[in-house]
């Protein structure tokens, strides 16, 4: 739940997860406060014209600025901007946007993956221009250039440019599963986790995906032993990664990519996860559909050519069978003049009859 979002009304007596230089009671009032209805609205379905991150440069563009008119110190990453700070960047976002209660994840998420972000880009793109910005000052400047000098810095640099580099999505065309996502990220350089639950999440994950690929089979695949597919894995793993929190373990920013999900970031997953599921199934159904109707198109142009055949048979049976009743039949008498020998017909009176 994101700092000060506790209900539908104020409550003294709740603590925020996270400390923040402001009383908790006052940004529960910020979060109820009647005059945050006449506020540009956000709504990840973008209704009735609403706002939404990743769609409306507007609200990144009012992020962007909102830090960079309140970056006071020598901080090189989100991760070094102390946590009274950055709480007061939310404190500003929120009482500028609205959003309804069921949101309050989502948006505070999104804002914090936008926020993360920029400044890491900002920041990087600065360094490598060597130009400072101006919403650093030439004191905080000078310590950011000594600690980019050290020789720690720069092989941070080389780790993060390499893994930039070998990013398994820019190889394969698809976005890694969830479980090779956390085994890169949570990983040693020889391969062992840094965490224990990190370690646990995964494995229990390619479990279960092999076990249901073996019974099932993953989607389109005609075999029923096969190797588990990256959608087998990432349900899997959300399965069992879910935090009380609202939050997947390991995936950080990447499970913040949802435009338009529920209300909880996992659910949102979830759902898309089902429907990307469906669709695979659907995909490699109209491919067999496909291959059959190509079937069934050869079947009919054979007996297409099978009834061309019967009727030349046929043809050729009729002609046959007309030779055959030609020589049946008797000769007819020619239609000439009747020959000399043919007896005439009597001319002239009949003779009379006697006395007379």
């Amino acid at each position: 739940m994101p700092p000060g979002a506790n209900g539908a009304a104020p409550n003294p007596t709740a603590s925020s997860s996270r400390s923040n230089s402001y009383p908790q009671m006052t940004l529960n009032a910020m979060f109820n406060s009647p005059a945050r209805l006449s506020q540009p609205h956000l709504h990840p379905d973008k209704l009735n014209g609403a706002l939404w991150f990743g769609i409306d440069p507007c609200v990144h563009a009012f992020i962007r600025a909102t830090w960079q008119a309140y970056y006071m110190g020598p901080w090189k990453s989100w991760n070094k901007v102390p946590e009274e700070r950055t709480d007061s960047w939310w404190q500003t976002f929120v009482q500028n946007y609205y959003w309804e209660p069921q949101f309050n994840d989502l948006v505070y998420g999104l804002w914090k993956k936008e926020t993360m972000t920029s400044v890491g880009e900002r920041i990087s793109k600065k360094k490598r221009q060597n130009k400072k910005p101006k919403y650093i000052n030439d004191s905080d400047w000078t310590l950011l250039q000594e600690y980019w000098a050290t020789d720690a810095a720069k092989k941070k640099s080389k780790k993060a440019a390499k893994s930039r580099k070998s990013d398994p999505t820019q190889a394969s065309g698809e976005p890694p599963s969830y479980t090779a996502l956390v085994r890169e990220t949570h990983s040693r350089p020889d391969g062992t986790f840094v965490d224990y639950r990190a370690e646990e999440l995964v494995t229990q994950a390619e479990m279960e995906a092999t076990q249901l690929s073996n019974t099932e089979g993953s989607p389109g695949s005609p075999s029923a032993s096969s190797a588990p597919s990256r959608l087998m894995l990432n349900k899997a793993y959300l399965k069992n990664a879910k935090s009380k929190r609202g939050y997947v373990y390991g995936l950080g920013s990447e499970q913040f990519r949802e435009h338009a999900p529920s209300s909880r970031v996992p659910n949102g997953i979830s759902r898309n996860l089902d429907l990307e599921m469906r669709v695979g199934g659907l995909e490699a159904t109209l491919q067999t559909v496909t291959s059959d109707v190509a079937g069934v198109k050869q079947d009919v142009a054979g007996v297409k050519q099978d009834v061309s055949d019967m009727r030349k048979d046929f043809a050729s049976t009729r002609d046959a069978i007309n030779m055959f009743i030609q020589t049946l039949r008797p000769p007819q008498a020619p239609t000439g003049q009747t020959s000399d020998n043919q007896p005439q017909a009597p001319t002239g009176q009949p003779d009379p009859p006697n006395g007379i």
